[in-house]
């Protein structure tokens, strides 16, 4: 988990402890949470989000989340055509 800056707001920090848990249900490789800021909420890091947004960021990663896990692929069926 990215380590917590002492700075950042109760919302802010919502979204660094929803991050594991997004990251790997997305199975994200290519991004972090600053980056994921920057490409939707047009932030430069996530210090610089406000408080409003990051309960909007917050709210999308954790439908995200569990929207990701309900599509797991069930273990295949074998001798079905």
């Amino acid at each position: 988990m990215p380590t917590a800056d002492p700075a950042l707001t109760d919302a802010q920090r919502a979204v660094l402890a929803a991050w594991p848990a997004f990251e790997a249900a997305a199975a994200v490789t290519w991004c972090s949470v600053d980056r994921l800021v920057r490409t939707l909420c047009h932030r430069d890091s996530l210090a610089d989000l406000p408080d409003d947004d990051a309960a909007e960021l917050l709210a999308l990663m954790q439908r995200a989340t569990d929207r990701l896990h309900g599509l797991r692929p069930a273990s295949p069926q074998r001798g079905s055509a």
